[in-house]
C-alpha cells in the first residue's frame, strides 16, 4: 500500500546482523526499536537500537537495503517490529512509522 508515494512506504521482515548480546538480551518479542542511519568508516548503514539507545543489530545484505538507506538519509522515520529475539538471532519488521 502507497502512502506517500516518494518509495519509502516499506514493511520488510529481516534478520538483524552482528546482534549485541549485552543489548539483545534486553529486548523481547513485541518490543519496538529505532532505526537511525550510521556513517562509519566512508560506509552508511543502518542500526536498530532499544529503548536505551543501544545497538541491537544492523540492518545490512536484503533487498531493499538502498530504499531504506535512501529515506533514511531523507528523515523519513522506521520502526523495527520485534518478531523473535535471542541473544544471538533478532527478527525484526521494518515499516514506516510516519506518511
Amino acid at each position: 500500500m502507497q502512502r506517500s508515494g516518494d518509495g519509502c512506504d516499506l514493511h520488510l521482515t529481516v534478520d538483524l546482523v552482528g546482534v549485541r548480546r549485552e543489548a539483545a538480551d534486553r529486548v523481547r518479542a513485541g518490543d519496538d526499536l529505532g532505526v537511525d542511519l550510521v556513517h562509519e568508516g566512508g560506509a552508511v548503514g543502518a542500526v536498530c537500537r532499544n529503548d536505551e539507545g543501544a545497538v541491537v543489530g544492523a540492518l545490512a545484505a536484503f533487498p531493499g537495503l538502498t530504499r531504506l538507506l535512501d529515506c533514511l538519509a531523507r528523515e523519513v522515520s522506521f520502526v523495527a517490529h520485534v518478531e523473535e529475539v535471542s541473544s544471538t538471532r533478532c527478527v525484526v519488521t521494518v515499516s514506516r512509522t510516519d506518511p
